[in-house]
């Protein structure tokens, strides 16, 4: 079988970033996961933007079962969307990468497309699938229309609405849609779309608990933070208004106002075009500021806090939960994080914090200082994150189609997605609308 799939450069050999995020890491882990137990083929498209003068693809590397293309795109072509000034159609002002895009399909013959999150480029691919008949899938790693919504100040009112239609045709075009849990699927169905054929899934992310524990679990690192005589709170997320920086910030202030002995640290990599309303010197004065660290680094940054917290305004699965609990770290979400309904459920509602308000917030934390959280929800985040499970589920479900669109070559007939769904119906991670 052949999987074509949007890709992250930050995962090729060499790369002087480090792969970020769960798009990234799942990406990261199926395709090793593909190459190191099965014979399929995994076929990776990047998008490259910055000093490109035309719309050009090229072939940028091959590995074992795995082969890389570039799709540079020049940003006029964004800014003629999210700087619209009417609603127009996406097909006609993106017809030419688009264009790109589908021959790309046509001569490497993919059996089924992999959309690992959804935005401005991945549709490009959806659209390219549409026209050559491959079946899609998309997994919804976040939400787009929640995002540019919380990000409208950077768009035209039309270029915001035309980019939420956008997201509708993920629906509309794929084959089925996989969502992380039922809090974000329940919210994209409700203020996005719904599917009439009723073919989405829950599956949710997955994560290498035992390759991320390399250190020694009775030797808590520092990485050269702070002192063991005061509470270490950190977190770790991208540096934007979702994410909320601006909340731990006010909760350090109000710590220090208050004398209570808390330090406060964050990895992150500030950047003033992408959260003005912040100073980076107000920042850092409450706030030690990590650049990006790699996988070591996370784990030993996560071991040498007191406390993991994660302020956002909206995140539907964020790998740092998962980080925390393979490091034996406590952490504590607001409610707009797609894992509430899991710590509501396996006892760990007062590690749900509201952090709108920063002395609440702190009270709140002194309640749970220094508890472990429940083993109950240990558990089930271990075993709902399993990578090869979830990966197995994958392969299961692309075969599925994969062997369905093998068959509409031989015969003409078009059947719901009930064989589909018979296939993963024996997962785990299979649940009933």
């Amino acid at each position: 079988m052949i999987i074509l799939s949007n890709g992250f450069p930050t995962n090729m050999p060499n790369s002087e970033e480090v792969s970020q995020g769960g798009p990234a890491n799942f990406a990261r882990l199926f395709y090793t996961h593909i190459v190191s137990a099965t014979t399929h083929k995994w076929i990776g498209v990047m998008f490259y933007g910055n000093n490109v003068k035309k719309v050009r693809l090229e072939k940028s590397f091959s590995l074992p079962q795995r082969d890389y293309f570039k799709l540079y795109l020049p940003k006029k072509y964004f800014r003629l969307i999210t700087r619209a000034k009417k609603i127009d159609d996406p097909s006609k002002i993106l017809q030419e990468p688009i264009a790109r895009i589908a021959t790309l399909i046509k001569k490497e013959r993919p059996d089924v497309v992999l959309l690992n999150g959804f935005g401005f480029l991945n549709w490009i691919i959806l659209k390219a699938s549409e026209q050559t008949g491959v079946p899609v899938v998309i997994q919804h790693a976040g939400i787009w229309t929640k995002e540019l919504r919380l990000h409208k100040h950077n768009y035209s009112a039309a270029g915001r609405k035309i980019m939420e239609k956008m997201e509708k045709d993920s629906t509309r075009l794929s084959a089925v849609e996989i969502f992380l849990n039922t809090w974000s699927r329940d919210y994209y169905q409700k203020h996005v779309a719904k599917r009439q054929d009723g073919n989405s899934l829950i599956i949710p992310l997955p994560f290498d608990f035992s390759s991320f524990a390399d250190t020694p679990k009775n030797q808590k690192k520092t990485v050269g933070i702070g002192s063991e005589n005061v509470f270490k709170i950190g977190t770790i997320g991208r540096w934007d208004k979702i994410k909320n920086h601006k909340a731990l910030l006010s909760l350090a202030k109000a710590a220090k106002r208050v004398n209570l002995p808390w330090q406060f640290y964050a990895v992150t990599k500030i950047a003033k075009t992408r959260y003005p309303e912040i100073k980076k010197r107000d920042y850092e004065k409450n706030v030690k500021v990590i650049r990006s660290l790699d996988r070591v680094g996370i784990y030993d940054f996560c071991r040498s806090m007191n406390l993991l917290i994660l302020p956002s305004l909206f995140d539907v699965s964020p790998t740092v939960v998962l980080e925390a609990v393979s490091s034996g770290t406590p952490i504590a979400i607001s409610p707009n994080v797609g894992y509430v309904n899991e710590f509501k459920k396996c006892g760990a509602a007062n590690w749900i914090i509201n952090f709108n308000s920063a002395i609440n917030a702190a009270i709140k934390i002194k309640k749970i200082a220094g508890k472990p959280l429940p083993q109950a929800l240990k558990n089930a985040v271990i075993k709902q994150h399993n990578h090869k499970n979830v990966l197995s589920s994958y392969l299961c479900l692309l075969k599925a189609l994969a062997a369905k669109k093998e068959a509409s070559h031989h015969r003409q007939e078009r059947r719901s997605g009930g064989k589909i769904k018979s296939t993963i119906l024996r997962s785990q991670y299979y649940r009933k609308k």
